[in-house]
């Protein structure tokens, strides 16, 4: 049996834009976008080769489309899904979230200099949600280091989470021997009180290898809504 998709026969393709066309519409790179409609379960990859549409997103007006001459199946969508408010919405909290985050931990990175830490990134190249689960941001003044982790995205930190960290923090001693005297501290950097119950116990218990710190960010996000279109301008 071939896994060889069924063509769609458009029967006005005018009706209808390509996925790299919709994320140039939201101001978004196109992986971001298949990223999001995967996460909204509005499309999924088949045979770790091609993109096809969900039942969910042929909902809201998905169809697939196979290119005989390159061999590629793509997913094309009806144009009012660039009205679609839902999707909307979820772009423009990722866009809002990632901006957020980086912007924190700039702002972070910025409070330690001044009290002179040398302060380099540790995840700059990690996706959104890795940093949600790494080490951010690494201050080191004199024999000290500082293991920080920067969340200003209202996710709960659970006890769990503080245990990968201390994870992290043997597994950083054994890939940067070069730091093997220094002192080394684990330091969570929130912009508000994101502990859990149990995780604020754990931190009382353990506050001589974990600390905390509320501190609120420079928030400087209500420019994002301009990067993404609302309506279509014929």
């Amino acid at each position: 049996m071939s896994i060889l998709p069924q063509n769609y026969n458009f029967k006005n393709k005018s009706d209808y834009i390509s996925a790299t066309e919709l994320a140039k519409f939201f101001s978004i790179e196109p992986r971001q976008l298949n990223q999001i409609l995967t996460n909204m379960k509005w499309i999924k990859k088949k045979h770790y080769i091609w993109w096809t549409a969900t039942t969910l997103g042929k909902k809201h007006g998905a169809v697939e489309y196979y290119n005989k001459k390159s061999r590629v199946r793509y997913v094309y969508w009806k144009k009012e899904i660039m009205q679609n408010q839902e999707l909307l919405a979820t772009i423009q909290q990722t866009v809002r979230t990632y901006i957020d985050n980086n912007l924190y931990e700039n702002f972070i990175k910025e409070y330690y200099t001044k009290q002179g830490y040398t302060v380099w990134h540790h995840s700059k190249d990690k996706t959104h949600a890795a940093k949600n689960r790494n080490i951010t941001l690494i201050a080191k003044k004199q024999q000290q280091i500082l293991l920080i982790h920067c969340r200003d995205n209202q996710l709960d930190i659970s006890v769990d989470e503080l245990k990968n960290f201390q994870k992290q923090r043997d597994e950083f001693q054994k890939t940067n021997p070069v730091f093997a005297n220094y002192r080394l501290s684990l330091h969570y950097i929130m912009s508000g009180f994101f502990l859990t119950e149990d995780a604020y116990e754990y931190i009382e218990t353990n506050s001589d290898d974990i600390t905390y710190e509320v501190l609120k960010g420079e928030s400087q996000t209500n420019w994002l809504d301009s990067l993404l279109l609302s309506e279509q301008k014929s």
